[in-house]
């Protein structure tokens, strides 16, 4: 079941400067909650843990440097400290910070507040991975190339996982009720060539096993990733740790952009023919008479079936 608003929208989460920030915001409270807890076991200079305790502030620090490029249209910095919170993690955990925590205390450092840190630091990381490094990827070995972002509908899986991961009122989220993006046709950008605006773009072969993907203005376009075996499937096939193949494809791109207007509910969504459908499933004609119904994939052209008013409006009623 895709959903374009909700795929546009989270899309846009994961790339903004609000969410960079609260990457840098999660630096600051566990590098808070490590110092207190070493000063009250006085090993604050003992060994590495003022080194652990710096480089939470250091990547608090560069977290904000990111997030103020970015708002200035560059994202490197942004995308290469989210990059480096694994390593840098792993060289914490080679420490032996069992000698002076508890183990209550070493597993909610180790399970929820390093697991926190890192969820931002992925989703940046993916989100950013195809704009800054997938054109040439693409075009130096087009049959070495994958997706490195979000292939398919994962982002959505990867998103709900976030929300189950934290679960404070105030943590940044999408919009609810979610606005409506539509597919600006008037501007295209095909692979390879230079990118002429900032934020996600919808791809010319339609989202049916292909993603949505973040471009930045100046840098060259990526290509479409098509998934041609899903991880399920790679899993039945016995692969422990699947992750989806996919084929990388030349197509042109649009931009999605805000309309202004809330995006309509399941009950209420509607599109007219020549409109892009905004949701995958299967859609029926309101016109009097026969009831008519069609399936179509999200983007794909809505269909004109002569209507008596002049031309035919369509209404989602459910998946295929």
């Amino acid at each position: 079941m895709r959903n374009l608003h909700l795929e546009a929208a989270i899309w846009n989460l994961f790339t903004s400067t609000e969410f960079f920030e609260a990457a840098a915001h999660e630096c600051d409270e566990i590098m808070k909650w490590f110092g207190t807890l070493a000063m009250s076991r006085n090993v604050a200079d003992f060994g590495r843990n003022n080194q652990i305790f710096d480089k939470f502030k250091q990547r608090a620090r560069d977290f904000r440097r990111g997030a103020e490029l970015a708002k200035h249209g560059d994202y490197n910095l942004i995308w290469e400290i989210a990059g480096c919170i694994n390593g840098d993690v792993r060289g914490m955990m080679e420490q032996p910070l069992h000698s002076w925590m508890t183990e209550v205390e070493y597993r909610e450092f180790e399970s929820v507040r390093i697991i926190r840190l890192i969820t931002y630091a992925s989703q940046i990381e993916s989100a950013l991975n195809n704009a800054i490094i997938g054109a040439e990827s693409f075009l130096d070995s087009e049959e070495d190339c994958e997706d490195e972002g979000f292939p398919g509908e994962d982002i959505v899986g990867w998103y709900n996982e976030y929300i189950n991961i934290f679960k404070e009122p105030s943590c940044v989220k999408i919009p609810d009720p979610l606005p409506e993006y539509v597919i600006e046709k008037s501007s295209a950008c095909k692979t390879g060539d230079e990118v002429p605006w900032t934020g996600v773009w919808y791809p010319d072969v339609g989202l049916e096993h292909c993603s949505l993907t973040f471009a930045i203005k100046g840098l060259r376009m990526q290509p479409a990733y098509r998934v041609t075996k899903t991880a399920e499937e790679l899993e039945e096939e016995g692969d422990l740790f699947p992750t989806p193949e996919t084929l990388a494809v030349k197509t042109i791109w649009h931009p999605l952009i805000l309309s202004g207007r809330r995006a309509e509910t399941d009950k209420e969504l509607r599109a007219k023919a020549g409109e892009p459908c905004p949701r995958a499933g299967v859609w029926e004609a309101l016109d009097a008479g026969a009831v008519r119904r069609r399936t179509y994939e999200a983007g794909e052209t809505m269909g004109n079936l002569g209507s008596a008013y002049g031309i035919t409006v369509w209404l989602w009623v459910g998946d295929r």
